[in-house]
């Protein structure tokens, strides 16, 4: 058995939503993610979340979105041993509200198949012929699809504290948002299938001055609840095998603060899982020219650091994610029109 099987059998003793941090709940795409803008601060993008990739973050977050935004994202992990795919869609439209709709696959191809041993533990050890060959019957396959829709409302307002003549008036945004998963798990000739709701709340105080279309600072917290309702991933198997997944809570932090004389903006970004992890996620990002921008995040023990190309219409990320079992290199694009 060669190292690349015995890499295939980890990945396929994982749930395909945790591969990238071997986590026991099924279907948890949270443990990805999507888009490297993300992936180079760390993950830590709830509070953050401004750009096409808000469906998945906090789809709060939409409303920040501008004009009509497609991103995507082709991601080999584990040096090809599988493949991490994403695509999406967001709309803004009047009145703060924004839509969007969204696609992630995980897939692992040519998994080895081994047959059952036969005999007893003793009579393994003792008698050659119960004894596994090591030789593999075929390959089979895991892909796991989910699909998403999702829509988010922002409203302003200005917020007085203290009292006249001397109130401080804070400009406040208020966003709430909704996002609708459709989960499709394919493993060997056995097929999951569930659904599930996320949400998230997004509160930002803003200056009223800006550049390019953002903030020239602000100030923001989020909470982000994933599977509202418990998911249920329903298994077509003779036992009517069913994965529950866990709701998951994250609050996040994050501020910005544009150098006019630099025309540079920095960012930091601070997510805490609550439940069922208790992970933390730090991001930086420093953006100079409104052209390119160095990031660096932490996950644990794990490193991350990337940068960003943005031109008129079009932007391109990378993410360089450390892991124990392969260092992943990922790359998205999004285009604005």
């Amino acid at each position: 058995m060669n190292q690349r099987h015995v890499i295939l059998i980890i990945i396929a003793t994982l749930s395909p939503g945790n591969l990238l941090y071997a986590g026991k709940f099924a279907a948890d795409f949270g443990r990805i993610g999507v888009g490297a803008r993300s992936a180079a601060l760390g993950n830590a993008y709830t509070a953050l979340a401004n750009d096409a990739a808000a469906f998945y973050w906090n789809p709060a977050g939409l409303p920040e979105t501008s004009r009509l935004t497609f991103a995507f994202e082709h991601v080999p992990l584990f040096n090809g041993l599988a493949h991490y795919n994403t695509a999406n869609a967001t709309l803004s439209l009047t009145s703060g509200i924004a839509v969007a709709a969204g696609w992630i696959r995980l897939g692992v191809d040519d998994i080895p198949r081994y047959a059952p041993l036969a005999g007893s533990r003793i009579d393994r050890l003792t008698t050659g012929q119960y004894r596994s060959t090591g030789e593999n019957e075929g390959y089979f396959s895991d892909v796991e699809d989910a699909v998403f829709i999702a829509i988010g409302k922002k409203i302003k307002f200005d917020l007085g504290i203290g009292f006249k003549p001397r109130m401080l008036i804070l400009p406040v945004e208020v966003s709430v948002g909704l996002s609708a998963k459709f989960i499709n798990q394919k493993l060997d000739d056995k097929t999951g299938t569930g659904q599930g709701l996320d949400a998230g709340v997004l509160l930002r105080t803003v200056s009223r001055n800006k550049a390019k279309g953002e903030a020239t600072s602000w100030l923001g917290c989020s909470i982000v609840v994933r599977d509202l309702s418990r998911t249920t991933l329903a298994w077509n198997t003779n036992s009517n095998h069913k994965d529950q997944i866990e709701t998951a809570i994250l609050c996040g932090l994050a501020g910005s603060f544009y150098f006019t004389s630099f025309e540079s903006r920095l960012t930091v970004t601070i997510d805490q899982e609550v439940r069922p992890f208790q992970d933390r996620h730090v991001g930086v990002e420093f953006a100079f020219l409104h052209t390119i921008a160095l990031r660096a995040g932490v996950w644990g023990e794990r490193f991350s650091a990337g940068a960003g190309l943005s031109l008129r219409f079009f932007r391109v990320d990378y993410a360089f994610v450390t892991h124990d079992l392969g260092h992943t290199h990922r790359v998205s694009g999004i285009v604005a029109f």
